[in-house]
């Protein structure tokens, strides 16, 4: 066995790895019946594809999905899970038969794209993209817009507390 054939079998078994964890994070996150398995779920979805990004060759696009979605999105859940539940308040109501249509709609959208995919040929090792003109455009044109963003955040973040702890005392 050649060194690059055992280096393309590394990308395939980690790509697979992050494939799986991507699947079972997000079954995890639609079947469970517990909002908190539901959340974790979403994380390790998350995470997974964050290691897609870093694996297809985009540190920076990784690096943001880790910060913008488990970093503020995730938290901001998580504080809304633990400030609005109220005792004995755990898990969903059973799904009627509407519950078919999402996963059919998935499997039909899944099964278009990899029809049209099926003529692409594949590239075995992902390449470096060049993301320094990214950042250069997020921290300097874009700096205004960004920090808004993020200030904008921060007040819906702090919006929900105070929403949940008023209610929370009435």
């Amino acid at each position: 066995m050649s060194f690059e054939t055992m280096v393309v079998n590394i990308y395939v078994l980690s790509f697979g790895i992050l494939l799986i964890q991507v699947i079972t994070g997000g079954l995890i996150a639609v079947l469970s019946k517990s909002l908190v398995h539901c959340f974790i779920g979403l994380v390790i979805a998350l995470i997974g594809v964050a290691g897609i990004y870093y694996y297809l060759g985009s540190p920076l696009v990784a690096a943001m999905q880790i910060m913008i979605y488990i970093g503020a999105v995730c938290v901001a859940i998580a504080f809304g899970l633990s400030l609005t539940r109220k005792a004995g308040e755990e898990g969903l109501k059973s799904p009627g038969p509407r519950a078919a249509i999402p996963p059919t709609v998935t499997l039909v959208m899944l099964l278009a794209t990899l029809k049209g995919l099926s003529d692409r040929g594949w590239i075995n090792v992902p390449h470096k993209i060049n993301e320094a003109p990214v950042g250069h455009m997020l921290l300097r044109e874009y700096l205004l817009p960004f920090e808004v963003i993020s200030i904008l955040l921060t007040i819906a973040v702090i919006g929900a507390v105070s929403v949940a702890l008023i209610r929370g005392r009435t």
